[in-house]
């Protein structure tokens, strides 16, 4: 088992993503993740690799090691586009446990059957320990298709509020 961590999009489900534009706000921000993400005792004894996207970097940071984690920035490419490449080109995608929100890696990550989460379930499975369910981190489900949910009460208050109604002209072709 190796995870492979969509950095900054679990930084920012972490509440570590600074608001602030500020570099220093933004490197330190970077620096108390990698230290949380190091600290914790389920990932220990397993291979973390965090990409981070560094697609507009002047130069190409490469690849470095934080408290045990291995952290990659993607030069000259998103870290979306790094992290599938990874998939693709890992010899066992299987033992890949994927933490991503970002739908595009999620989608890359089951096509390699590799195990996919959410970075709210990851977060509440190191929370947990590492503990439960097989432990590993339960899978987000699959968003379904089928058939189309109902609106919330909340939605249908918005939906009624923002919706312009149609000319009278078009609803008379309706």
């Amino acid at each position: 088992m190796a995870f492979l961590i969509d950095g900054y999009n679990l930084m920012y489900a972490v509440g570590v993503y600074p608001a602030s534009a500020d570099r220093a706000a933004f490197d330190a921000a970077r620096r108390r993740f990698l230290d949380w993400l190091a600290g914790q005792s389920p990932l220990k004894t397993v291979p973390v690799r965090v990409v981070l996207d560094a697609q507009h970097a002047t130069r190409d940071h490469g690849t470095t090691t934080h408290n045990g984690l291995v952290v990659t920035y993607s030069y000259n490419q998103t870290a979306d586009d790094l992290i599938e490449t990874l998939i693709a080109t890992d010899k066992n995608p299987q033992r890949l446990r994927v933490v991503s929100n970002d739908n595009r890696i999620r989608l890359a990550a089951r096509r390699g059957r590799c195990h996919v989460f959410s970075c709210e379930a990851f977060i509440d499975w190191l929370q947990a320990g590492g503990r439960g369910a097989d432990e590993k981190p339960t899978p987000a489900p699959r968003p379904t298709t089928d058939k189309p949910q109902p609106l919330s009460d909340e939605m249908e208050e918005y939906l009624k509020a923002f919706t312009v109604p149609l000319p009278s002209s078009v609803r008379k072709l309706r």
